[in-house]
């Protein structure tokens, strides 16, 4: 009966290990059938899930999913700063080779040798400076003092460009005129007045002023200090004296001459430049809130007076 009893027990075992090995290969091809089933939408699923942060019962050692993040830059981005950037590189080119407008500052074309402007003084070679604004608005500068008008363009029916400038005192009519060159090799505006047959060139340049500087000893005065006006409906004039030395004279708002001043207790000194140093010596009397300038009464910031002996 025991060796039955044995017998059955080694058979048993057996049959328990047989059932194991099944069990155990079951599942294994189970986990391969499935793993290879699904693989394709695992995945997928990895690539586009959110990077997650391991649960607390993984170890350091198992692995994340990441997921893989589409470029910044789009097709349609790209495709609109390409655009972009053709524009600006398009409208570069036209202000460097093709710029035809009169919009800017001119200067007429100097026509001395070399030996001529080598031994040239400053007063032959100071130069008038034209100015055309977007707005429409035109000066001509002349040291520190400039003059201030209007200009508007068209063209006719055959295609003839004229500009038309109003600058009182100063310059006024209406000339054809023609913008060539580039910026490279220098613009040119050539203006022609029909009525006499004659032209003039100026060429794009930048507005050169003299630097002039207030004397070393000035000390700001707060009675001073101010914008001085006189206006009697007819004619209209200003001293604007400021704190750090500098001043400007106007006249009718077209005529302007920036300086420097200094004062004693009865006279004004200032100075500007046209095409030389000029000095303009006033004498003043202070009054409440006017200050009277050779005879003249002049109001604090803005107003109106009559002339006084």
């Amino acid at each position: 009966m025991d060796e039955n009893k044995d017998f059955l027990t080694s058979e048993q075992e057996a049959e328990n290990n047989i059932n194991s090995d099944t069990d155990t290969n079951t599942n294994e091809n189970s986990q391969e059938g499935f793993s290879g089933a699904f693989s394709e939408e695992i995945a997928e699923t990895q690539g586009d899930s959110e990077s997650e942060v391991a649960p607390a019962d993984y170890s350091a050692n198992t692995p994340v999913a990441v997921k893989k993040k589409k470029g910044f830059l789009q097709l349609p981005v790209i495709i609109s700063l390409a655009i972009l950037v053709l524009v600006a590189l398009g409208f570069l080119v036209f202000k460097l080779f093709f710029n035809t407008s009169v919009v800017g500052t001119w200067t007429v074309k100097d026509t001395a040798t070399a030996d001529e402007a080598t031994t040239a003084t400053a007063d032959e070679v100071a130069k008038n400076y034209y100015t055309f604004e977007d707005d429409g608005t035109a000066s001509i500068h002349l040291g520190t003092m400039k003059m201030i008008g209007t200009y508007s363009l068209d063209t006719s029916e055959e295609g003839t460009r004229t500009i038309d400038i109003s600058i009182p005192s100063a310059l006024e009519g209406t000339f054809e005129y023609e913008v060539t060159g580039n910026e490279i090799t220098g613009r040119t505006l050539t203006l022609t007045d029909t009525y006499y047959g004659q032209s003039i060139d100026l060429v794009s340049t930048k507005l050169v002023t003299p630097d002039m500087k207030p004397d070393a000893d000035f000390k700001p005065s707060d009675k001073l200090s101010a914008k001085w006006t006189y206006d009697d409906g007819y004619y209209k004039m200003s001293y604007e004296l400021r704190e750090d030395g500098t001043a400007t004279v106007s006249q009718s708002d077209i005529l302007f001459a920036d300086g420097v001043y200094n004062y004693t207790d009865s006279t004004i000194t200032i100075k500007y430049y046209t095409n030389q140093e000029v000095t303009m010596e006033l004498n003043y009397e202070l009054k409440d809130d006017s200050i009277i300038i050779d005879g003249i009464q002049f109001m604090k910031d803005t107003g109106s007076s009559s002339d006084e002996s």
